[in-house]
């Protein structure tokens, strides 16, 4: 491939220096633009690139080359003829002039091979600076780059008024960790790659899209009147993804969720950025392929989240979290079976068990849980279950967590039981089957099913499910003796687990007549505010106390046992 023709800026007030420099360049190999002064020189820097800048000598000074490197820091300028002064040449090389041709001596070979530094030296730091400033794999702008044009942007918008402003878009793919996870990075990589490129052709002329790492993007929006305008650009950009990727063979699905963000007055860029981050986790929370645009009220949820993490942070910290007990029943006897370890906080449980997962709180947390589980189980020797989340699963140090909390309490390992959704286990479901496996083989605790008959796909593992019991979720158990649907699911579950061999915790037993029908169906365990609430650790050794007389029947409320 033939290589381009540099693009030459000379700065010469008389024309026998251009005809002297254009007559020395090999005809096709340069393109050679003509200005008399420095203040077209400048200009003209500003307007287009060039290789090199040749500039007359008698024009030259340390200001004269400083402006025009203040103008494209890139530009290669060199000195042509002799300068009046005897340093001049010095102090212009100190400036940033980076060779000095005098015309004396000038020939083609001389000013072609200086031409050819200049320009080499230019492209090779437009490639750095191009590096720098954009993302490897999709060729986009990277952050700095985006934030940079950001502030242009929002300089423009200043002067022009309040009339318009930029806009922020940041996009988040959705599900696309499970491709990646399932498929492979190559894959992954290839699907940012063709997002880029959809994402990129779906924007106005003057917008910016930028690549900020992972599956996320951001759009920067020209001159957009109001947030209607910024959300029929965002509408654009979901439809662009609707249509599947053909890669490697398959048709991969994707979508997005999209936050907006406008400038106000005084924007940040960071700030900007920040705002449309968190509308789009608002988005995310409606569903897939939406978009939401920030408001201030979101911010304060966003504030009022991280100081509840904070606090949540130093409540694990210091050990200051509260771990309550709930029975879990024979139904058959009225005995208690165990107990389930619940923690509780001066927040509501979904609240800040939802912000643990978030940050990765959830395994120390559930680490502090397991210790105090293991700890009363050993103190009653009775059964204990904890909770486990997908994070924990996930966490390589888990197993282990579980060996050390056993050694340092001295429970036995079958006085402790691991309580995991189907929701814990659908990130990687061959990974935490293996470590529920892993556990009960070699440590000897084994595994409920919690929440079942709420999953989609609940059957798919249950016969390889790790664990000796499964838990009907509440909602089927509250609704089983007004819904004829809920009863026969509650039928079916209970047979198809003692089918595989597995115990049936009820929950949600609000009612003796919950607690009857569990019991006349086959259900072995249950547990529920009819029973009892959850208890201190001090209520439920004091429960453990003396065996109470009552008879057992199936709606007799619980009977502690020695």
């Amino acid at each position: 491939m033939a290589e381009p023709p540099f693009i030459l800026l000379l700065v010469a007030p008389d024309e026998a220096d251009r005809r002297l420099v254009g007559g020395l360049l090999e005809p096709g190999r340069a393109e050679v633009h003509w200005v008399t002064s420095v203040r077209s020189a400048l200009a003209a820097v500003a307007e287009h690139a060039h290789d090199a800048v040749l500039v007359d000598a008698a024009l030259t000074t340390e200001t004269t080359v400083r402006s025009l490197l203040e103008e494209d820091p890139r530009t290669q300028v060199i000195l042509l003829g002799d300068p009046s002064g005897a340093g001049a040449v010095r102090a212009a090389r100190e400036a940033g002039a980076v060779d000095h041709l005098p015309k004396a001596a000038l020939d083609a070979d001389t000013l072609e091979r200086a031409v050819r530094y200049a320009s080499d030296h230019r492209r090779s730091v437009d490639r750095l600076q191009h590096d720098a400033l954009h993302d490897a794999l999709t060729g986009l702008p990277n952050r700095t780059l985006f934030i940079d044009r950001l502030e242009q942007s929002l300089r423009r918008s200043r002067r022009r008024g309040p009339e318009s402003g930029p806009a922020v878009l940041f996009l988040d793919l959705d599900r696309f960790k499970v491709v990646n996870d399932s498929l492979g990075h190559q894959v992954g990589d290839q699907l940012l790659h063709e997002v880029a490129l959809r994402l990129d052709a779906a924007l106005r002329p003057g917008d910016t899209v930028a690549r900020m790492g992972g599956d996320e993007f951001t759009v920067l929006l020209e001159e957009v009147g109001d947030a209607r305008e910024a959300s029929v650009v965002a509408e654009r950009v979901l439809a662009t993804l609707a249509d599947p990727f053909p890669i490697a063979g398959r048709e991969l699905h994707v979508s997005g969720s999209i936050g907006i963000a406008l400038a106000g007055p005084d924007a940040d860029p960071e700030e900007l950025i920040r705002d449309a981050d968190v509308a789009m986790y608002r988005a995310k929370a409606q569903g897939s392929a939406r978009h939401a645009v920030f408001d201030a009220q979101m911010h304060r949820h966003v504030v009022a989240r991280l100081d509840m993490e904070t606090e949540l942070r130093h409540a694990i910290e210091s050990d200051t979290l509260q771990v309550l007990f709930q029975p879990i029943v024979r139904t058959a006897t009225g005995d208690i079976a165990g107990f389930e370890a619940l923690c509780r906080w001066a927040v509501e449980p979904r609240e800040f068990v939802a912000i643990a997962e978030e940050t990765g709180l959830i395994v120390p947390l559930g680490r502090f849980v397991v210790r105090e589980a293991t700890r009363r189980a050993a103190q009653w020797n009775e059964c204990v279950s904890v909770n486990v989340s997908g994070r924990q699963l996930a966490d390589a140090g888990f197993p282990r967590a579980i060996e050390e909390a056993l050694v340092e309490s001295g429970a036995r390992p079958s006085d402790l039981r691991l309580e995991v959704t189907e929701s814990a286990m659908s990130h990687d479901p061959e990974a935490a089957l293996r470590t529920l496996a892993d556990l009960r083989d070699r440590v000897g605790v084994t595994a409920h099913l919690d929440d079942f008959g709420t999953g989609a796909s609940s059957l798919r593992f249950l016969h390889r499910f790790p664990g000796d019991a499964l838990k009907i979720d509440r909602s089927l158990v509250i609704e089983m003796l007004t819904d004829p649907g809920s009863y026969e699911i509650v039928k079916a579950i209970i047979g198809l687990a003692h089918n595989l061999g597995m115990e049936v915790i009820g929950e949600g037993v609000e009612t003796a007549q919950h607690l009857a029908s569990l019991g006349l169906l086959g259900c072995e365990l249950a547990q529920g505010f009819h029973l009892s609430a959850p208890l201190t650790a001090e209520a439920a050794a004091h429960l453990l106390g003396p065996r109470r007389a009552a008879e057992p029947s199936p709606a007799t409320p619980l009977r502690p046992v020695t």
